[in-house]
């Protein structure tokens, strides 16, 4: 029994050769632990590839991925905020990945609001514990083996390319000789 980056336990399955051989291969324990426990939880398509931990966006699955800017998403922001799992990945910028279902979502690159990416099959994602020059890759949320369907790529795109209705914090009132205008 070993643990993923965020403590929960993983098996060794379908035959695995186990840890200390996968060490003696040059693959992560780390990595390995991570990608079968994502595979016997989830049944996700994951590979191993030089230090890191990728997900094959295939299948039905898909990621929608917006800027991730001091402690902030365009998600959140946008009042968009996805129910299934959400991925920091570092870079420049570091960005906001959003794991979903395709749902053979079609739009192009142009149609998407400024700053959002869809990413489609055959596209990889990289999945924690993934340390990259930039930093760690790290869950914003992490799935849940008791909730495993994603959100649908179509609705959350259309969410986040809604207009931004423009809220005032303090909305000023004048007063004119008792009157307010």
């Amino acid at each position: 029994m070993s643990t993923t980056p965020s403590g929960a336990g993983v098996e060794m399955i379908n035959g695995s050769s186990g840890l200390r051989e996968a060490a003696h291969r040059g693959i992560s324990p780390r990595l390995l632990a991570a990608a079968e426990f994502y595979k016997a939880n989830f049944a996700w398509d994951v590979e191993i590839q030089g230090n890191s931990l990728q997900l094959c966006l295939t299948g039905g699955m898909a990621a929608v991925s917006v800027p991730f800017r001091g402690g902030e998403h365009l998600f959140a922001t946008t009042g968009a905020l996805p129910s299934g799992p959400l991925i920091l990945v570092p870079g420049a910028p570091f960005r906001a990945l959003a794991l979903v279902e395709s749902d053979d979502c079609v739009v192009s690159d142009e149609e998407l609001p400024s700053g959002v990416l869809f990413h489609r099959s055959p596209t990889r994602a990289l999945l924690p514990p993934t340390v990259t020059s930039r930093g760690s890759v790290q869950w914003l949320r992490e799935p849940s083996p008791k909730d495993r369907w994603l959100p649908v790529a179509s609705g959350l795109i259309a969410a986040l390319s809604r207009p931004q209705r423009r809220v005032l914090r303090y909305p000023v009132v004048q007063a004119m000789r008792g009157r307010l205008s």
